[in-house]
């Protein structure tokens, strides 16, 4: 059963290290500050805020606020995001990350982990 869809887009231009410290894990953090390309930088970051915010809003019907650091995505050997949140184990999440020119786009879908 789907519980949440979400759904957001970003400006890629638009992202800065300020946004960086306030949404990215601590994890996140290392790995954006690893990239020696500002342009790489800002494309990682505005994936993870769309995404995050994509969440955010499938989360919409739950009454308990989660930071965005508190939400880690990941990726699989594919490349797939995945979430890791320790809050949110009764939930299954397929996520989507995608980039075109100055945007970045995220998509989340929230299913009902014991189904």
């Amino acid at each position: 059963m789907i519980k949440g869809i979400g759904t957001d887009i970003v400006k890629v231009s638009r992202m800065n290290t300020d946004i960086a410290k306030r949404i990215l894990s601590k994890s996140e953090l290392d790995k954006y500050q690893g990239f020696s390309s500002d342009q790489r930088k800002s494309e990682f970051l505005a994936g993870r805020f769309a995404i995050k915010e994509a969440i955010s809003k499938a989360l919409s019907h739950i009454d308990f606020a989660l930071s965005f650091n508190e939400l880690e995505i990941k990726n699989n050997e594919f490349g797939q995001p995945y979430l890791v949140c320790d809050k949110l184990k009764n939930d299954r999440f397929s996520l989507s990350i995608s980039h075109e020119s100055d945007y970045a786009i995220g998509f989340c879908i929230i299913e009902d982990a014991n189904l």
